[in-house]
C-alpha cells in the first residue's frame, strides 16, 4: 500500500528515504504554514487598521456634531436675547 509499510526501518536510513521521497510534499507543506502564517499576521494588522480608522471617523464625525450643537445654542441663545428685547419694548411701550 504506502510506501513506507513496506520499507525496512533501519536507524536513519529510514528518515533520509522518507525525506528523500516526499521532499517535495514537505517543501509544499513548510510552504504552505509559512504562507499561513503571513496571512494571518496580516489579516490582523488590516483588521487593527479598520478599526483605528474607524475611531479616527466617529472621532470626526464627533467633532462635527461638537460644533454644530455649538451653533445650534448660540443661535437659541441670540433668539431668547431678542425674544427678551422686544417683550422689554412691548412691556416699556405701554
Amino acid at each position: 500500500m504506502y510506501p513506507i509499510v513496506q520499507k525496512k526501518w533501519v536507524k536513519g536510513k529510514a528518515a533520509v528515504d522518507l525525506i528523500q521521497d516526499y521532499w517535495h510534499q514537505i517543501l509544499f507543506l513548510g510552504v504552505v504554514i509559512i504562507l499561513f502564517t503571513r496571512m494571518r499576521t496580516e489579516l490582523h494588522e488590516l483588521r487593527n487598521d479598520v478599526e483605528e480608522i474607524r475611531k479616527r471617523e466617529l472621532y470626526a464625525k464627533f467633532v462635527e456634531l461638537r460644533a454644530e450643537t455649538n451653533v445650534l445654542n448660540k443661535q437659541v441663545s441670540s433668539l431668547w436675547e431678542f425674544v427678551n428685547t422686544l417683550r422689554d419694548r412691548i412691556g416699556n411701550g405701554k
